[in-house]
């Protein structure tokens, strides 16, 4: 850009003409509910965290309401299956202040699918009163008998022929399968079956949804619907815009996710209480709110696990894996078209990261009466990881070798093939992660003085001469860029300009940081691209003018950080035009490096506050957009990201968990989990940190979670005692202390892909940038398995472990 816009600031969008602008601005909007309630900073306790810490972190119940705007509430089905024989609203229409009341038909229920299914929802002016609508609405059951177990679909299928509850089918095969016929001399067969409980699905507060319709003259004097905004943070936004978009009727592209940083929000919520909010506002034209409580905690049946895995490995005299056959099964509850991405990711990665040549992975996801199956923490990469770190231990013990000589041995390796066929791209460290681990010190024992260290910590119950100690090493590996991945993607708009305190940066965009430091990573790149230090980050105020899809987890911050990059760097363009003319190149060759702006081969260079106070001389705006996709497959284009054909990108992660245990009562308690991950580039090392911290204890929570889902058909929760003690959650007392060793970034750069494809190597992700926490969920529950196994002497195959199952 010869001539820069000169304008007072860069939040007068309107005031921009396009003509002189790369970009048209962005309106960004200060939103007293979003704003930032610290100061920005970076760094984990100086931004939103401290804030969090200290209780001033905008809860769901914190969202204020607009004007004219109605409050939602939900009547949920007692019964797991049932038809409706009646419903009768006009009793509840009748109560002065409720103004809409939906039921059975009209929001698209005909018969009852699970326990807690959303069977009526009401308006009203006051959240009481939208209470006391529903507690008029007379409904009438017809309960039926249930399928809550994926044995009965199955022994259902084969008495009557019909598999329409086998809702997806994968199956893998690498070599001659996992061909297991009569093993030779010195060979080794272990065969388990692994069962995974839903867990207990605590939030921290109510989850909560604000829906807003938008509506345009039909033409005929009357108003139609044409977007809705769903303000909401919810933990599978593709499973609730599928299901708002299916109520409305409206196409997904008309409904605007808009993520609210609201904390409370968990993995099991399912999509009625963002449906009941989208079809009222449909129905009265105005605003709604619905909150989630105590009742909306939707629960499956205990005895029936969420995942059953049934796993065979085979070994020679020397340890190394010859064959390796998987069959699982998937429940999916009443809609599982979510867990079928699950069951995809379960069945690439739940060999682990070990080489084996001959594979045979099938697995199955089936329709029962049980909730739907929501999104689980860390994916299937934790389930992968027990189940093959499980099956390691019990080969070594068949074989006579010691469980670190199986791992070191059949470590995976790059250029080796997943069992999907595809070839694992760049640098897999894990020999390198594993030498660092191994290297560290052991905690001492025995536990004590202080009773808080014994297993039963405050409940007293533990004794010196009952605690023995394991030890277990785990290793884990997370498909970062699936095959079947749709397209992805994040745009933002950076805004160079300066005030009287000189230069400053605008970002806008639609993320949204929750509290873990998503917009300090979002500055830092701004940053590192333009030599700026003060760095603001806003949210659009019209979700519409950058637009993001729903992304997967794991790579919400990677997207948005490359959108920013692209942004940044166009943006650096237009500023430096005039300096690249006198420097004789091109403005893209140009970069900002310590202070200074230098040509791509260092030879020329100018400080960079000299060349801001030249170029932003008169308050000038330089605006650029920066966009960023990503595809699992297909033909790559620029601003797209798609894997090379036939290659596959992971994170992966080794760790180390000693626990402590009473061989009596088998109460357990975690004393030291020691990390090692490849973070490929660590961008900022307290958000990862802070991130592999997260993913240990949510591993601990799951791992010896005590209330797991204890309902009985009644409806009725029984209590638990749990493998940590008499406590129904781990508190501080039973986490485990954390020992993170420094971050291997194995990136390589963002180098050419040709000449990284001569030396051998794949191009890496851009950014080179891992996430580690799903890494760190999946490696952290599958070593406190592990260390539980050696402490106990046994070989328990239900998670989260139990007292009463742990010897098992």
């Amino acid at each position: 850009m010869d001539k820069p816009s000169a304008l007072p600031g860069f939040l007068i969008g309107e005031q921009l003409p396009a003509e002189v602008a790369a970009a048209a601005p962005v309106d960004v909007v200060a939103a007293p509910a979003y704003a930032a309630v610290d100061p920005p900073a970076d760094g984990i306790g100086k931004a939103v965290p401290a804030a969090k810490a200290a209780g001033r972190y905008p809860y769901a119940a914190d969202r204020p309401g607009g004007p004219g705007m109605l409050y939602a509430a939900l009547a949920r089905s007692p019964y797991p299956h049932a038809a409706l024989l009646n419903i009768d609203v006009k009793p509840a229409l009748d109560i002065p202040g409720v103004h809409a009341v939906l039921a059975g038909q009209e929001l698209g229920v005909t018969a009852v699918e699970y326990r807690g299914q959303c069977v009526a929802v009401a308006a009203a002016d006051h959240p009481a009163l939208a209470r006391a609508a529903l507690d008029a609405v007379e409904i009438t059951y017809a309960p039926g008998e249930p399928l809550l177990d994926a044995r009965q679909v199955f022994a259902a299928a084969r008495r009557t022929g019909n598999d329409s509850r086998v809702a997806a089918y994968r199956r893998y095969t690498l070599g001659e399968g996992g061909d297991l016929a009569e093993p030779d001399e010195g060979e080794s067969t272990v065969m388990y079956g692994y069962e995974f409980g839903r867990g207990a699905d605590p939030a921290a507060a109510p989850g909560a949804v604000l829906a807003v319709p938008h509506f345009a003259q039909d033409g005929h004097g009357g108003l139609r619907l044409v977007a809705l905004d769903l303000h909401t943070a919810c933990a599978d936004p593709m499973r609730d815009l599928r299901a708002v978009s299916a109520a409305l009727g409206l196409p997904i592209e008309a409904i605007h996710l808009v993520p609210a940083p609201f904390t409370g929000t968990r993995s099991g919520d399912d999509p009625d209480l963002r449906v009941a909010a989208a079809l009222l506002a449909l129905r009265t034209g105005r605003p709604v709110r619905a909150e989630g409580g105590p009742a909306d905690r939707l629960a499956g049946d205990a005895g029936t696990p969420a995942i059953r895995v049934h796993a065979t490995h085979r070994v020679d005299a020397e340890g190394t894996l010859l064959a390796v056959r998987v069959e699982l099964v998937v429940d999916g509850g009443a809609d599982p078209a979510g867990a079928e991405p699950l069951l995809d990711e379960l069945c690439r990665s739940v060999v682990g990261p070990y080489r084996c040549e001959n594979v045979d992975i099938q697995g199955w996801v089936v329709r029962t009466h049980n909730p739907p199956a929501g999104p689980w923490p860390g994916g299937a990469a934790m389930v992968a990881a027990v189940v093959a770190e499980a099956q390691i231990d019990a080969a070594a013990a068949a074989c006579g070798r010691g469980p670190l000589d199986l791992r070191v041995r059949n470590l995976i390796r790059s250029g080796d093939h997943l069992p999907d066929g595809r070839r694992l791209a760049g640098a897999v460290p894990l020999p390198e992660l594993l030498t660092a681990l191994l290297d560290t010190q052991m905690p001492p024992f025995p536990p004590g003085p202080d009773i808080r260290t014994f297993p039963g910590t405050v409940g007293r119950t533990g004794e010196l001469t009952r605690v023995r100690r394991g030890a277990g090493i785990a290793l884990a590996m997370v498909d970062l860029v699936p095959p079947e991945l749709g397209e992805e993607f994040a745009s933002a708009q950076v805004a160079l300009t300066s005030d009287v305190n000189g230069p400053i940066v605008h970002v806008a965009t639609s993320m949204v940081d929750t509290g873990n430091g998503q917009h300090a990573l979002l500055r830092k790149m701004a940053r590192e691209i333009l030599g700026v230090r003060r760095v603001i980050v806003r949210r659009p105020a019209n979700p519409a003018d950058l637009p993001a899809t729903a992304i997967g987890p794991g790579r919400t911050t990677w997207l948005h950080c490359m959108a920013v990059q692209r942004a940044a760097r166009a943006a650096r363009s237009q500023a430096l035009a005039k300096i690249a003319a006198q420097f004789a190149v091109s403005p893209q060759l140009l970069e900002v490096r310590d202070g200074m702006v230098v040509t791509y081969d260092g030879t020329l260079s100018k400080p960079v506050e000299e060349v801001y106070a030249q170029v932003l001389r008169g308050a000038a705006v330089y605006v650029a957009n920066g966009e960023f996709r990503v595809h699992g497959s297909g033909a790559p284009s620029p601003g797209v990201f798609v894997p090379e054909p036939g290659t596959a990108h992971v994170a992966v992660a080794a760790y180390r968990a000693v626990v402590d245990a009473d061989t009596e009562l088998h109460t357990l308690r975690p004393v030291r989990v020691t990390a090692a991950h490849d973070a490929g580039r660590v961008l900022l090392p307290e958000r990862a940190q802070a991130a592999v911290g997260s993913g240990v204890l949510t591993a601990v929570d799951f791992v010896f979670n005590a209330q797991a889902e204890e309902i009985d058909l009644a409806g009725a929760e029984l209590g638990g005692f749990g493998a940590l003690g008499p406590g129904q959650f781990p508190t501080m007392l039973e986490q485990p202390e954390l020992e993170l060793l420094p971050f291997a970034e194995s990136s390589i750069g963002e180098l050419d892909s040709t000449m990284l494809r001569r030396r051998g190597f794949a191009a890496p992700l851009p950014l080179g940038y891992i996430p580690v926490r799903r890494a760190a969920y999946a490696a952290c529950a599958a070593a406190l398995a592990c260390a539980t196994r050696d402490a106990l002497e046994a070989h328990p195959t239900r998670m989260p472990l139990r007292p009463w199952g742990v010897s098992n």
